[in-house]
Parts: structure tokens; sequence; C-alpha cells
């Protein structure tokens, strides 16, 4: 939780494999850390283990729409959560 008026020694964006990481490593400095992230925890639920439910089915996925370079709508492959891509790009 974002506790306004307080002060960080550094800002974390993202707990992914770069933000986690170095959240991680810094954590025993004494440092005063934010880790900002844009999603929520991920549910725990069977089908989480289900290759066909999160990649075939695109559960979790965002249902937000990006623009190419010719200015075409398409939705990434990407979620929006805890631990980042590398959540999900890790059980492949």
């Amino acid at each position: 939780m974002l506790m306004r008026n307080q002060q960080y020694d550094v800002v974390v964006i993202g707990s992914g494999a770069g933000g986690g990481t170095i959240a991680h490593a810094l954590a025993p400095t004494g440092a005063r850390i934010l880790l900002l992230e844009r999603g929520d925890f991920v549910p725990q639920e069977s089908s989480n283990w289900d290759p066909a439910a999160v990649w075939k089915h695109l559960r979790y996925r965002t249902t937000e729409r990006w623009l190419d370079e010719e200015g075409r709508e398409f939705q990434p492959y990407t979620h929006y959560g805890v631990g980042g891509n590398t959540k999900f790009w890790g059980s492949v």
C-alpha cells in the first residue's frame, strides 16, 4: 500500500524478474524501498496450472488495446500482476 507523505530511498517499478531481483538485493541494506506494481496478486486457482486456460483461452491477459507502428489495434500477450509477465512466461 502506498503511503502518502512517505520518503523512499529507492523506487522499483514492477516486481518481475528485474524489479523483484533488485528489490530483494536491496532489502538487506536498510534502504526504504517502494515497489510499485500495476496489477494485483494472481488468484490461487487450479486453472493457473492449465496451459490451455492461461495461453489458449488467454486467462489473465490484459484487455487493453495497443497500436502497432501503422496505427492498427492489437491485444498484446501481456499480463499485469505481482510478479509481472515473468510469472506467466516462466510457466511456458
